[in-house]
């Protein structure tokens, strides 16, 4: 039976595989393309990571150009790829290397969810449901699009890092013992390490501990945060950076030393031992001291993080150390991961099924059925098991509600929704048959079906990689950096903020251009110079343009069609309402000649565009150089 087991999660795990392989033709026509702009960006840092391995670059001159940021995102994803790409080929590692480390890396990591889920799901739903679940979710739209081949982001690792969660917990469940709580806390606190946004993971889990591991909550705790501490010290060193909950920083292990704290004296209150009661006691004792310099902070970041997970607002834009304390409130509107998933309505329920599987809409039901089976069972460790997958999934539907960037948390759910509910319709038709060994294949059968059936558009435009940056943007940029090529390149090291000149381009074009073209951007897809794009796109004003761009310290000009999004670029700007015509991005990218103003003189184009009312044809994409001062 173990034998047979093993061979269905290589089975599952292989299948997974291959549909997350399945881009790699369109995304490799033209040369290897990533899924989209936070992939480029950790192609470079990953690429910066393998040449001078294991340094993970934090401040980067390449960033907030000319004046340099910091990285937000920790380091864990950047070092695996990193990592991964100098082992293979070593010290003289190249670009295009890591970029094929880079594409292929998240389709092997997403395939290793699945035998994960299977074993999570083994322990309170039985092997039958869980083989089920990973059945769906090996082929599921949603779990494909954010752990495909091609998509170099860390949400397939972030994924990975909550079943790791997940697994390691019940485990403890089971175990009962020391051991097992610590090794599920430093899962707990290794998530931090891979997106600074999974704090809530680790509180879930922290408030899971709690009641189901009681005594042992403080030694599940102390190793969450032990963890999240020196993964952070040896990230970050001494280097300064933001005490803010949008980037890596030391905010997420302050924040769960304060947890460590409730949780050790909740742990000293159970403990029987006295010498375990008085470790907890002055473990949280030391930590209380340790930390009471940062309460202030940690109070009013946590309320900063509340309001933009929840409501997606937070405070005006505020920067200190190099980064962000909160993003501006005008640019959220325009990050499609930061809307609700249901923002549409009605109108918006058969997309989220399409991605999701029916399992989304069964979701509900199934936590309450789950309740129930909780509140029946006298094993507590199968209903601390269930208390867990209720806590996290009813946690993680309601903040994907308000959010959709957990969708690839959330899938895990769906698919675990959605065979709860075919095995027991399946076992109760298997049973009226009086066929019970047609109930497995039955429910592979109709879970297959329900995820196919809704989701088979998206999976033909997963197959067909589209929506993905087209070889022309790509390319033009490839043509920028062969026509001037810069002095240095961002992995050679020792470079200045504001040495290299620059591109001024649209904030989501930014890690594109800083990965092609080897230059630093003015504005990229971390929030630097968001609103100073802004200003420059809507401005009426040829002086003021030329003044940002001479601010700036920016060589070059990258422009596009950016009529839908001007209106809340000029609400950013403080110039609501400006006609379109009147904006300096449609004068440029709509101007006729390749002097549409005295200060810039066309040098590329791209070969795809578009043609205006009266016929004329404007490439997508202009770059620009940028010349002397303007006459008066």
């Amino acid at each position: 039976m173990r034998a047979r087991f093993g061979a269905a999660l290589a089975a599952l795990f292989l299948l997974g595989l291959a549909a997350r392989l399945a881009p790699w033709s369109a995304a490799r026509e033209g040369g290897t393309r990533l899924n989209d702009p936070d992939c480029y960006g950790h192609l470079r840092r990953s690429h910066q990571t393998a040449v001078s391995f294991p340094r993970v670059p934090v401040h980067d001159p390449y960033l907030n150009h000319p004046e340099g940021g910091i990285w937000i995102w920790p380091p864990a994803f950047d070092l695996l790829v990193g990592g991964t790409s100098r082992a293979l080929h070593g010290r003289a590692v190249s670009m295009d290397d890591t970029r094929e480390v880079a594409a292929f890396l998240p389709a092997v990591i997403g395939a290793l969810h699945v035998p994960l889920l299977v074993l999570f799901a083994t322990g309170f739903l039985g092997r039958r449901r869980a083989l089920v679940a990973g059945l769906a979710y090996a082929v599921l739209p949603g779990a494909l699009q954010w752990g495909g081949y091609g998509h170099a982001d860390h949400h397939v690792l972030e994924a990975l890092a909550l079943l790791a969660v997940l697994l390691a917990a019940l485990r403890a469940t089971r175990a009962g013992s020391v051991a097992s709580a610590g090794l599920a806390g430093a899962a707990a606190g290794a998530t931090l390490l891979v997106w600074q946004g999974a704090v809530f993971i680790a509180a879930l889990a922290f408030f899971w501990a709690l009641f189901a591991l009681r005594e042992r909550a403080g030694v599940f705790a102390a190793s969450a945060t032990a963890v999240a501490a020196l993964g952070t010290l040896l990230a970050l060193g001494g280097e300064r950076v933001p005490f803010t909950f949008i980037s890596f920083s030391w905010f997420q292990p302050v924040l769960l030393g304060a947890g460590t704290i409730v949780l050790a004296l909740a742990a000293a209150m159970r403990e029987r031992r006295p010498a375990r009661r008085v470790a907890n006691l002055a473990g949280a004792l030391v930590l209380a001291l340790l930390l009471s310099p940062f309460a202030d902070r940690v109070a009013d970041r946590v309320v900063r993080g509340f309001g933009y997970a929840v409501v997606g607002t937070t405070a005006a834009e505020e920067m200190a150390d190099g980064g962000f304390l909160s993003y501006p409130p005008e640019f959220l509107p325009l990050v499609a991961e930061a809307q609700r998933l249901l923002g549409g309505g009605p109108n918006s329920v058969p997309a989220a099924v399409r991605s999701l599987s029916p399992g989304f809409l069964l979701l509900p039901a199934v936590l309450v059925v789950w309740g129930l089976r909780a509140a029946r069972t006298r094993r507590p460790a199968t209903r601390h098991a269930l208390l867990l997958a209720i806590l996290f999934g009813s946690s993680i539907l309601a903040l994907t509600l308000f959010q959709k960037r957990s969708v690839y948390y959330l899938v895990i759910f769906t698919a675990l929704a959605l065979a709860e509910a075919v095995v027991s319709a399946s076992v109760r038709l298997a049973r009226r048959a009086r066929r019970p060994g047609l109930a497995l294949p039955c429910a592979a059968a109709a879970a297959l079906a329900l995820v196919v059936g809704p989701g088979a558009p998206l999976l033909r435009g997963f197959h067909a990689y589209a929506g993905t940056p087209g070889s022309d943007f790509l390319s033009t940029l490839e043509r920028l950096r062969a026509l001037d090529p810069p002095p240095r390149t961002p992995w050679s090291g020792g470079v200045a903020p504001g040495e290299v000149p620059g591109v001024m381009n649209p904030w989501a074009a930014g890690h594109f251009v800083t990965a092609i073209t080897f230059r630093p951007s003015a504005a990229d897809p971390n929030v630097y110079g968001f609103r100073r794009q802004c200003r420059l796109f809507t401005t009426p004003s040829d002086d003021e343009a030329w003044r940002i761009l001479e601010s700036s310290r920016c060589r070059y000009l990258l422009t596009a069609n950016l009529r839908t999004v001007l209106p809340l670029y000029a609400g950013a700007a403080g110039r609501p309402g400006i006609p379109p015509e009147l904006t300096f991005a449609v004068r440029v990218h709509e101007g006729p000649g390749p002097r549409p103003v005295p200060f810039l003189e066309e040098v590329l184009t791209s070969r795809t565009g578009g043609r205006l009312p009266d016929g004329r044809f404007v490439p997508a994409f202009r770059i620009f150089r940028v010349l002397g001062r303007p006459s008066p």
